[in-house]
């Protein structure tokens, strides 16, 4: 049951950041980071934190926070003009799990006229980032992933040195009518540039001027990741991506064709691609959640 909480007032970066430092002395819930004990360490790339934003993306919100806790301990996660019930899912979330940290961005983002600096999405990305300690790993999660706990902690086995990185791939999925759809001229994963574990060190987002909503071809001042290697590892595929359960996306779905998951066919299923992620019962059981 979603809780109506009144909007808090936006809480200091310099208390947010005190807060942040002793996140992991509050973590309530269980997860496969309990049989390692290297896991406990604030400083192990088996402890990373979540980097989350969120800008109304209610229908997927909750069941994505969900799916990470088994895997994620602690985490940030930052909203800004949210009008869709998101606010309020977060709110709850971080009260019942206090390690999870809301960071509500004082000031309003636009993407194609931003009046001032703090009007800028990278400005916005890099506030919420400056909230995790640094030296301290941190995975970005997207809310309209819905993630496979289990594989997503087992990636993090694969870094062992500071200057490693994850890079996810992924799957995007469409569901509609009932129906769990994927895009006919996907033939395999691919790599998601901005979705990562990395160290918190020399890591900022820069701002870039593109067309990458999705939608159209309209230009503006978006950010991209400047991390601080390039030493990448492509784990197995551990996470389900829902970009058209967006409002503002389900407008572009016909400009695709589709088939059914049950028609899908790709060289990864068995290597990059576990099979028992994309039987109908498990993608049926996700969106159950969707609200």
């Amino acid at each position: 049951m979603l809780i109506n909480y009144a909007p808090p007032p936006i809480t200091p970066l310099e208390v947010l950041q005190n807060h942040a430092k002793n996140a992991h002395l509050h973590i309530k819930h269980q997860g496969y980071f309990l049989a390692d004990e290297n896991a406990k360490d604030p400083f192990s790339p088996r402890n990373p934190w979540a980097y989350i934003r969120v800008r109304n993306e209610a229908h997927t919100l909750r069941a994505s926070l969900y799916s990470i806790l088994p895997a994620i301990q602690r985490g940030v996660i930052g909203y800004n003009d949210c009008d869709d019930g998101s606010e309020e899912i977060i709110l709850e979330f971080c009260e019942k799990f206090p390690s999870f940290i809301p960071v509500k961005y004082p000031y309003h983002v636009d993407i194609y006229n931003p009046e001032k600096e703090e009007n800028k999405f990278y400005a916005y990305c890099n506030y919420v980032l400056s909230v995790i300690p640094k030296n301290q790993w941190l995975v970005k999660i997207d809310v309209d992933h819905i993630y496979e706990a289990s594989k997503l902690f087992k990636s993090f086995y694969l870094l062992q040195k500071p200057w490693d990185m994850l890079i996810w791939n992924l799957i995007d999925i469409c569901y509609t009518e009932q129906e769990i759809l994927i895009n006919k001229n996907t033939l395999v994963s691919h790599e998601q540039g901005d979705h990562f574990v990395l160290k918190n060190f020399s890591f900022y987002f820069a701002q870039v001027r593109e067309s990458w909503n999705g939608i159209d071809d309209r230009i503006g001042y978006f950010e991209t990741p400047k991390p601080h290697t390039n030493h990448i590892i492509c784990p197995e595929v551990n996470n389900w991506h829902f970009p058209y359960q967006k409002d503002i996306r389900k407008k572009v779905i016909d400009k695709y064709t589709w088939i059914p998951l049950e028609s899908w066919q790709s060289e990864e299923i068995g290597t990059r691609i576990d099979s028992s992620m994309l039987t109908s019962k498990v993608l049926h059981t996700l969106v159950k959640e969707f609200e």
